[in-house]
């Protein structure tokens, strides 16, 4: 298996549920912008040597970025949706580096949390078809009859052993995971991360079990969390 890789970071969203004046990725974190807090943890991995990063055009923050211009971050400009990013990424990634038959990781801009223990057991996996981080659910799952509503009715109760919180890096080979892209898109189908797009074509990732801290940062309570557990290891490293 190659033991180099590349890691697509689609960043273009806007952060909408953040109720900010910027995209979520450009707020500080302990003394850095989020974004960076997540390229300095991706790019410290012995393994990663790239990271292919899908911005807005004309991106007004990313010039003011620790990373800007960093020989190891190659800038693409990104989508509406997530998955229209990641796509652009791939073909980025296939028509300048000819990155086509080997595995790519996809990971959340604002996951800055994420380990290298992690990437570790992501890495390690071999199955061909791919394989992401994600958590075993602990709590009671409801199903709800009308989600679009608040507040909403409980349906049913579902197997909690069945039932996993999919987390970033995801791993998949290049190739196929633009096939399974194109395949979505021209279905018109709807999906909520890169194995969604695999599982559409019937094909069964690999579960690596990650760690709680590697959350995504989305309302401003999870922004508070990130930023006291960085102080923490922060402060850490000093004693």
């Amino acid at each position: 298996m190659n033991n180099s890789f590349w890691v697509i970071v689609p960043a273009a969203g806007s952060g909408k549920r953040m109720q900010i004046n910027r995209p979520k990725q450009y707020l500080d974190l302990a003394g850095k912008y989020l974004l960076d807090r997540t390229l300095d943890q991706l790019l410290s991995h012995p393994n990663i040597t790239n990271v292919a990063l899908g911005l807005t055009e004309n991106d007004y923050y990313w010039p003011e970025s620790t990373w800007y211009r960093h020989a190891n971050v190659h800038v693409f400009t990104g989508g509406e949706e997530r998955s229209e990013t990641v796509r652009k990424g791939l073909i980025f990634l296939a028509s300048t580096f000819q990155v086509k038959n080997e595995f790519i990781m996809v990971h959340d801009a604002v996951r800055p949390l994420v380990s290298h223990t992690e990437i570790d057991a992501l890495i390690a996996n071999d199955n061909p078809i791919g394989a992401l981080l994600a958590l075993p659910a602990k709590d009671t799952i409801k199903q709800s009859i009308s989600p679009e509503e608040y507040p909403a009715r409980v349906l049913t109760s579902l197997d909690r052993q069945q039932i996993w919180l999919a987390q970033t890096p995801q791993k998949f080979m290049a190739e196929t995971l633009l096939h399974a892209l194109d395949y979505v898109e021209s279905k018109r189908l709807t999906i909520t991360d890169e194995s969604s797009a695999l599982e559409k074509m019937g094909k069964h990732p690999d579960l690596v079990i990650g760690q709680s801290s590697n959350f995504k940062v989305t309302l401003p309570f999870d922004f508070t969390m990130a930023d006291a557990l960085i102080q923490y290891q922060l402060q850490n490293k000093k004693e």
